[in-house]
């Protein structure tokens, strides 16, 4: 059966509308300037429909507990919650999604859920590991993370958000031409991509047990994508890469930043290597826009990262980036204890809101996630020593790419409404940047079935193909 993808929009209140003036932004955040932030959230009310037990596939579930949580902690009076369907955002058609993917893995998801049968003996030729099973839902499912990723990117492009949230993103192992882990389609690709037809460089970080490895992948060989991952790394751990020495080919030489790490990673650990290098990337990238996939699965009693984070330490690692004050982009990653991760996000929501990380034992007692998450300990075995030397590496790399000019930061509707002339008429040029733009129309994107614009980086895959 088809599965219904939303209801109507419905709007709530945000904390202020007003833009953050230009001297503000190079200032330390405080309490003033969080209240400032105009926060978008988005949501699709039937997430939790697409979970699926054979395919491993929890996250759906746990985006709809965390989406319940924000509600039930109040926190949507905080920001703008925009619904998918009605005159809110849309899945991503197949269309939108060939502006990465290539149209014969496109067509394959397309024919899964009502045609499955059809097409089970292609699955191998779609799967880059064995850790890979398509639930019937597969692309609808897809449609809906990857259409609001894109979305969530369109809206910090065009100035109408500071920081937009997309929980059940952050899809990061998909490649061009087939899926990985419980990755489909790769909307942390995608979102990039939508921001790059707007603003010239993007600064993506990932905070997470795994590797972003498609991202890492598919802007290896540019310099309008500069990526930042902390991820556990060795022992066979997936998807096995985002080694140190993988710095980048060609213009992307010096733009590819891993911290790699062993299993029992603390909070101090945290604290001594992430901050540094995350500083040190935007003082001198000067990124127009970041995009932060917050995984949770380095927290401590995560059944799949083995790391020692608590809620405390991944909130000071959510905090650093927000403290960039530069349009933002929260996904969710990955995150295989459904009570963790729901109460992490949450937690991720309410610091992006301006408001405290929300304390683990005061939620709302009626919410279906346990009131006493277990705690895990595990052997730390990473070194100070070692984790110094990951640091220093990775200032050395980022010091040797060459320093950018601060970005020009997209400007929010009601300035640019104020800059037209008397007569109302739109400045010259201004048709030129809105179709530079491209937004998700699906007709536009059939007309150029695909193509990335001029003002995108090739993908390094792409380019390889």
């Amino acid at each position: 059966k088809k599965r219904p993808h939303g209801k109507p929009l419905v709007l709530t209140a945000r904390m202020s509308s007003a833009a953050t003036p230009p001297q503000a932004q190079q200032a330390a955040p405080d309490a003033t300037l969080a209240a400032e932030r105009r926060v978008t959230y988005l949501l699709d009310d039937h997430i939790g429909v697409h979970a699926s037990p054979e395919a491993s596939l929890r996250k759906p579930h746990t985006v709809r507990l965390t989406d319940n949580l924000v509600v039930d902690c109040g926190l949507d009076k905080h920001m703008t919650m925009v619904r998918s369907g009605g005159d809110g955002w849309s899945p991503a058609p197949a269309a939108t999604v060939r502006r990465y993917h290539t149209d014969a893995y496109v067509a394959f998801l397309e024919k899964i859920e009502l045609h499955g049968k059809e097409v089970a003996n292609e699955a191998a030729n779609y799967v880059l590991n064995n850790s890979v099973c398509f639930s019937e839902t597969a692309w609808p499912y897809a449609q809906i993370y990857a259409g609001a990723s894109m979305h969530a990117a369109e809206l910090l492009a065009t100035g109408k958000a500071d920081i937009a949230i997309n929980w059940s993103g952050g899809q990061a192992h998909a490649r061009r031409d087939c899926a990985s882990g419980f990755s489909y389609v790769n909307d942390v690709v995608l979102a990039v991509l939508t921001l790059l037809q707007s603003v010239e460089r993007v600064l993506f970080i990932n905070v997470d047990s795994v590797h972003a490895s498609g991202v890492e992948e598919a802007f290896y060989t540019t310099d309008r994508v500069m990526c930042v991952s902390l991820h556990r790394h060795g022992d066979g751990y997936f998807p096995g890469s985002g080694g140190a020495k993988d710095a980048g080919e060609r213009a992307g030489k010096g733009h590819n930043i891993n911290l790699p790490v062993e299993r029992g990673f603390s909070d101090a650990d945290l604290e001594a290597l992430l901050p540094p290098v995350v500083e040190a990337a935007a003082a001198r990238y000067q990124p127009a826009a970041v995009v932060l996939l917050a995984g949770t699965g380095l927290l401590s009693g995560d059944r799949l990262g083995c790391m020692n984070v608590t809620l405390g330490g991944y909130s000071k690692a959510v905090e650093c980036v927000l403290a960039l004050r530069r349009p933002t982009l929260l996904l969710g990653g990955g995150g295989y204890t459904t009570s963790i991760a729901t109460r992490a996000w949450a937690a991720a929501t309410s610091l992006a809101c301006g408001a405290a990380p929300l304390p683990l034992a005061e939620l709302r007692p009626d919410h279906p996630c346990p009131q006493q998450l277990s705690e895990t300990v595990m052997g730390n075995e990473n070194g100070a020593a070692a984790l110094a030397a990951t640091r220093e590496a990775a200032l050395e790399r980022i010091a040797s790419t060459p320093a950018r000019d601060p970005p020009v930061v997209p400007s929010p509707p009601a300035a640019a409404e104020a800059s037209l002339p008397a007569d109302g008429a739109a400045p010259a040029g201004a048709a030129d940047k809105t179709a530079a733009a491209g937004g998700s129309d699906p007709a536009a994107a059939e007309a150029s079935n695909g193509t990335p614009s001029a003002a995108e980086p090739q993908p390094a895959a792409a380019a390889q193909a």
